[in-house]
């Protein structure tokens, strides 16, 4: 394969650079012991020595200054970071020093001159550099193969007038906690017109989808679909998935009879695939709406993925525990996913940490003294100061206490 197939654009925790050269140290790492009256050394191999990558690369076009100020905050943040190397991938390394070249001659462009330290540890995502695909890819993958599982498990064929009603009873309450989970959603538009006509569509022919199993599945994953588009642009994280996470977690008053009869039997085949489909779906589009959010910070994208992973883990366990390890696979799969797309933003996301100020200040100088040098966004001072203000609790940004520890964002991300 020729070397520019395998070249990728440069990037460290998140912020690109174009690349001119490079240069790659390494060998062994020994230990020449010199003994008294013995011409020949003793050579030592204590291992390989850690590898140094020197990349000379620049940013570059109008808005270079914001490229520039991107790059110099992720090479002077604490700790190790992503490097996608243009020639060896990606590396866990740390930045041990640079330097920048600017000129009015070359006016536009920001040359660096940086040395990388291999870090030791593995990537953090190494399959999926943009983080949210692997959460879109397994979502979709679980989309996909569930219209199809439900139809192998459910039919009415032949059976009583009763154990129809039931299935229809049950697809009615998804469809009323659906509506009721838009109602908490928003929406606006062509997203809530989708909605209204998958909500319309499915209680309306409801007798007829439920002899073509296949098509009533594609009804109910529409439905649920439709649910999480709505608002998908608005509103904060909470209300972003509150809503799918109701649905999740739904439980349908059904009483249960012991399954003695072959329609009996039948009732309780449908509930289960039934239930199975729509928190199938539901589950793979919380996993999607999770991993394509902007999180403030790591703290936070870590504490959603970790109330969404226990979701899904209880749902592998119901699943395993009635004998059906397709679907306890599948909920392993899309947590897995949510896993690694949660690893891969906390390579660019702010981190939380303490300071505690000597005496009472207004957020706003708080804010000058700590993301002055911030430019990577449009997010303004003001902007982090009410920030801190709200993330603190406090009832007026214009005085935060003294000698109380506060809760503020590196510079890594924007508020």
């Amino acid at each position: 394969m020729a070397w520019r197939d395998e070249f990728q654009p440069g990037s460290f925790r998140g912020a690109a650079f174009r690349t001119a050269s490079h240069e790659r140290s390494g060998g062994r790492r020994v230990s020449i012991h010199e003994l008294v009256d013995r011409d020949e050394p003793v050579v030592e191999d204590m291992g390989r020595r850690a590898r140094q990558f020197q990349i000379d690369c620049h940013v570059i076009g109008e808005d270079y200054l914001a490229a520039r100020d991107a790059l110099i905050d992720a090479l002077e943040a604490k700790g190790t970071g992503l490097l996608v190397h243009p020639w060896h991938g990606q590396v866990m390394v740390a930045a041990m020093e640079y330097t920048t070249t600017e000129s009015t001659e070359d006016g536009g462009v920001c040359w660096f001159q940086v040395t990388f330290m291999e870090a030791g540890e593995p990537a953090p995502a190494p399959v999926s550099v943009a983080s949210g695909a692997d959460g879109a890819l397994s979502a979709d993958a679980a989309i996909a193969d569930a219209p199809g599982t439900f139809a192998g498990g459910f039919s009415i064929d032949e059976a009583a007038s009763w154990v129809e009603d039931a299935a229809g009873d049950l697809v009615s309450g998804m469809a009323a906690i659906s509506q009721i989970s838009a109602g908490l959603r928003g929406g606006a538009g062509s997203a809530l017109r989708a909605f209204d006509t998958a909500l319309r569509f499915l209680p309306g022919n409801l007798s007829g989808l439920m002899r073509a199993p296949l098509n009533l599945g594609h009804a109910i994953v529409g439905l649920v679909s439709a649910v999480s588009v709505l608002g998908s642009n608005t509103g904060g994280r909470r209300q972003r998935l509150a809503p799918l996470q109701r649905m999740m977690d739904w439980q349908p008053q059904v009483e249960e009879f012991p399954v003695l009869t072959p329609q009996r039997q039948r009732e309780a085949d449908n509930r289960v695939a039934l239930l199975h489909l729509f928190r199938t779906v539901t589950a793979a589009e919380l996993v999607r709406a999770a991993t394509l959010i902007d999180y403030p910070s790591y703290e936070e994208a870590r504490a959603t993925r970790d109330v969404i992973s226990a979701r899904l883990d209880a749902l592998a366990l119901e699943a395993a525990d009635r004998g059906d390890d397709a679907a306890a696979d599948t909920f392993d799969g899309l947590r897995r996913a949510l896993a690694r797309d949660i690893a891969a933003k906390g390579e660019t996301l702010a981190r939380v940490y303490a300071l505690e100020l000597s005496a009472t200040e207004p957020a706003l100088v708080v804010a000058h003294r700590h993301y002055r040098r911030d430019r990577r966004s449009e997010t303004s001072l003001e902007a982090r100061a009410a920030d801190i203000a709200r993330r603190n609790a406090v009832s007026h940004p214009g005085f935060l206490p003294g000698g109380v520890a506060l809760q503020l964002l590196t510079g890594e991300a924007s508020a």
